[in-house]
């Protein structure tokens, strides 16, 4: 009798955790859908609310909510400046300007609108400015990686810097990550350099 009232016991107190395991399931699963409605909320993005964006050109950059330059304009002067942008604004300008946004002119700095808008391929081939600045600061062999990674347009920006940064500092860019994009981009950078110096001088002496 006694062995059969130690099972009998053994077998409730079973049941027992059993219960209290599935009802401790049933909460973690209502918490996981909970927090999990919470995320898709705060993934929304308000008509109203300001998106960071920034230029990656390193000239002046004319961002318009309608084609042809018209709408609401906004404006970059230099390379890595960055703006607060109405997302309303910005959803425009994307639209009135899908060249732009593919050749990675503007990096949109905030990961939900690039997730709401299926960008992410878009953005597999855009560099960051941090990544454009490593390639300026680069051995041959890194810089020219990232380099080959761009889209060809951010190619000719990325020329475009490493001219006007050599203009500054002849010495301020490793020579063998200048030799290497040189050959990748069939550009002669260094002669790219000698021409804007000498032009900069001509301009000089007419002031």
């Amino acid at each position: 009798m006694t062995t059969q009232g130690t099972q009998k016991s053994s077998i409730v107190d079973e049941k027992k955790e059993i219960e209290q395991l599935k009802a401790r399931i049933a909460e973690l699963e209502s918490q996981q859908v909970f927090a999990t409605h919470e995320e898709t909320i705060d993934d929304k993005i308000a008509l109203d609310e300001y998106i960071p964006t920034m230029s990656l050109l390193p000239f002046a950059l004319n961002l318009s909510t309608k084609e042809g330059g018209q709408g609401n304009v906004k404006k970059f002067t230099k390379f890595g400046e960055v703006k607060r942008i109405l997302y309303k604004d910005l959803v425009d300008i994307m639209e009135a300007n899908p060249q732009f946004l593919a050749a990675g002119f503007y990096y949109i700095l905030d990961p939900r609108v690039i997730r709401a808008h299926g960008l992410d391929e878009i953005y597999s081939k855009i560099l960051s400015k941090e990544k454009i600045e490593d390639i300026l600061s680069a051995n041959s062999e890194e810089g020219l990686s990232l380099y080959n990674s761009a889209n060809e347009e951010q190619q000719k920006v990325i020329v475009d810097l490493m001219v006007n940064k050599l203009v500054e500092d002849p010495k301020s860019i490793n020579l063998n990550i200048i030799d290497s994009i040189s050959r990748a981009s069939g550009i002669k950078i260094m002669d790219k350099v000698e021409d804007t110096q000498t032009l900069l001088e001509q301009l000089a002496k007419k002031e």
